[in-house]
């Protein structure tokens, strides 16, 4: 049975009040640490799409089951980035990261080569794009991108 001051196993919960000038504080030091990380957010994204890429190429010389995996993990990569990647004041990295989870999601299986070329597309497209550090939504040229990897879609 559980009531108000235990949670699972009977782990007591403790209240501990904090002034009004500690959680400011606090949400200060927080607020400071997430635009350092905002700051590095490109290399970050770079490096991790970079090795998402590494991943994906050597698996295409690879048996069906490594190609599957490479895929899973280019989408589990992408989904994440979706989100993060506006947090941190890069929407396009985010529109593309979007565009490349929602290919993958809407198809059972990637087995041709047209579909592992549009995920390849994807990554070059973010590896290039987070390497130059281009926050925001890249303007004309970020809208032509996004028009060229919907058409390279639409084509599949």
């Amino acid at each position: 049975m559980m009531d108000g001051d235990t949670v699972a196993g009977g782990a007591k919960l403790a209240v501990t009040e904090i002034s009004k000038e500690e959680l400011d504080s606090r949400l200060e030091a927080a607020d400071q640490k997430i635009k350092r990380l905002a700051q590095n957010f490109g290399y970050i994204a770079s490096d991790l799409f970079e090795e998402e890429m590494d991943k994906f190429q050597s698996a295409l010389s690879g048996d069906q089951e490594m190609r599957e995996a490479a895929v899973k993990s280019v989408f589990t990569v992408t989904h994440d980035m979706r989100g993060l990647s506006k947090t941190f004041g890069y929407p396009l990295l985010g529109e593309i990261s979007s565009s490349c989870a929602d290919f993958i999601k809407d198809r059972e299986i990637i087995a041709t080569d047209k579909e592992l070329e549009i995920i390849r597309l994807h990554l070059g497209a973010l590896i290039l794009i987070a390497k130059q550090g281009d926050s925001g939504d890249g303007g004309a040229e970020g809208a032509t991108l996004m028009a060229q990897l919907a058409a390279a879609i639409d084509a599949v």
